[in-house]
């Protein structure tokens, strides 16, 4: 912060007294100095105020766009590596096809593992818990899993353990306000398909994740990453995500931190099929190739201390094509 510089000008009196003829000049005498007029008190409301809206913003620290805390946004994964551990609940509605490229779950029966019954549209909700470690400055580990709560249409409701997965972080280039890194996921089918927990097969997802910093308050979040499914039925199939999410540090008082999110996150089927119900009542299906999926999110993360953090964000599908309607996201985060 550029701090306003105030010079005090000191003018100083000398006081020269006429003299007789031959007599001595005395010594010039110096006035005194006068004291500077003081300084009203100022209200510490006003200055901040003042700070706010005349002063410019001061700078953000030279590390805070390479933490976790300076770079995460809400859907988009964080691209800092960092200690932290995040508590989420995902709650998702009218998720159309949901068996598409089995991006969600496994296909319905009797040709694949999943629900005896194929659905054209459900709700979820998902608690997971996610923990990540440094191995490095710039490496770090993670491991994320959770429950599933699922609420078909025509199948009965299903609730336990669903898909897990674990991966790493190498954040590949850094300065002090950009930061570009790679990141690789596995997913385990731990989720029970046969009820619609999980996708019965291992899929892995290499990505790119970056940031920098627009302005001292203005950040900007991207990925890129690509789900390719290992086995699987003929419904699987590969799907491409991609996304850019904008935060602002709208205001700040000591730890606490408030900071406005929005985002844009894309999907693109690339293979895989998709099931559909004719007029005959006979479920059929057709390739899901090519099919792009586009939401927008919106939210806000609040900063209650240097550590413990929250996210509330709201997601809908702005495309014909989509996996869910709309989607609420709640998380709370402690950086340890």
């Amino acid at each position: 912060m550029r701090t306003a510089t105030v010079i005090f000008a000191v003018f100083t009196a000398l006081v020269v007294p006429t003299r007789s003829p031959g007599q001595e000049l005395p010594p010039p005498r110096l006035a005194p100095t006068p004291a500077p007029p003081p300084i009203p008190a100022t209200d510490p409301w006003l200055l901040a105020l003042a700070q706010s809206f005349i002063l410019p913003t001061p700078p953000v620290a030279d590390d805070e766009g390479l933490t976790v805390r300076g770079s995460s946004v809400g859907y988009i994964d964080p691209a800092a590596p960092g200690n932290q551990v995040i508590l989420r609940s995902d709650f998702g509605y009218d998720f159309r096809f949901p068996s598409r490229a089995e991006f969600f779950y496994a296909k319905a029966r009797p040709g694949g593992p999943g629900l005896p019954f194929p659905e054209q549209s459900v709700d979820y909700q998902n608690l997971s818990l996610y923990a990540e470690t440094l191995l490095g400055p710039r490496a770090s580990v993670f491991v994320e899993g959770g429950v599933r709560f699922l609420n078909p249409v025509v199948n009965a409701n299903a609730a336990g353990y669903g898909d897990m997965n674990v991966g790493f972080k190498y954040a590949f280039l850094a300065n002090e306000c950009s930061l570009a890194t790679f990141q690789f996921r596995t997913y385990v089918p731990s989720g029970d398909p046969h009820r619609g927990l999980g996708t019965s097969n291992v899929s892995l997802e290499p990505g790119l994740l970056g940031f920098t910093r627009l302005t001292d308050r203005l950040g900007l979040a991207g990925e890129l990453r690509y789900w390719v499914p290992v086995g699987g039925t003929d419904f699987a199939g590969s799907v491409f995500r991609y996304g850019l999410g904008f935060r602002y540090d709208l205001w700040e008082a000591g730890q606490v931190r408030v900071i406005p999110v929005a985002e844009v996150v894309g999907w693109t089927v690339l293979d895989g099929r998709q099931p559909i119900f004719p007029p005959t009542g006979v479920a059929a299906s057709e390739s899901a190739a090519g099919t792009s999926i586009v939401n927008v999110k919106i939210g806000g993360r609040v900063d209650l201390t240097d550590r413990a953090g929250i996210y509330v964000g709201y997601g809908r599908a702005i495309t014909g094509e989509r996996w869910y309607t709309d989607v609420l996201r709640l998380d709370f985060r402690w950086l340890y």
